[in-house]
């Protein structure tokens, strides 16, 4: 579990010095887009749990829990989520989704509990509407999934692996 939370926070921060970055919509598009939210849950002054999308179709995206990371550098045993959202065509596409336990430092991180869980799925957003990405985190199982922001029904796959629990 050490080993896997201090990968994690390398990770992290080798991303948050990447610049590559692309937008949700590709190059030269200009027509409707819906809104897809990431998701974070704080759940006390050092850790947060974070759902979120890091792709679609191929393109790497900024996402929360490396905003999160730039925007409390320095901050000690403190975080506050930066939850970001994306614009994204209302057309069927690949993403990429994210559940993740984000502690305040890797002292935290390496003496508690993580989870790190990615994978793709389908998602076909219709115009008008609005997502977010959900997901939950539990000894058993990590999940995460996009789900529609007013029936808050689950509207691609569940991504799942495992759980905070020994």
């Amino acid at each position: 579990m050490k080993a896997a939370a201090s990968a994690t926070i390398l990770l992290l921060a080798g991303c948050a010095s990447f610049s590559g970055f692309q937008p949700a919509t590709p190059d030269g598009y200009d027509g409707p887009t819906v809104n897809v939210a990431d998701q974070t849950l704080p759940v006390n002054a050092g850790l947060a749990q974070v759902f979120e999308m890091t792709q679609v179709d191929g393109r790497r995206l900024l996402s929360t829990s490396i905003a999160t990371l730039q925007a409390n550098q320095g901050r000690g045993f403190s975080v506050a989520p930066t939850a970001l959202s994306n614009e994204v065509p209302p057309h069927p596409a690949r993403v990429r989704l994210q559940v993740v336990t984000q502690y305040a430092s890797p002292m935290l991180a390496a003496t508690n509990p993580t989870c790190r869980v990615d994978g793709d799925v389908a998602f076909a957003p219709e115009a008008g509407k609005a997502y977010r990405v959900a997901g939950r985190i539990a000894p058993e199982q990590c999940a995460v999934w996009i789900e529609d922001r007013a029936t808050q029904q689950p509207v691609t796959e569940r991504v799942s692996g495992k759980g905070t629990g020994p």
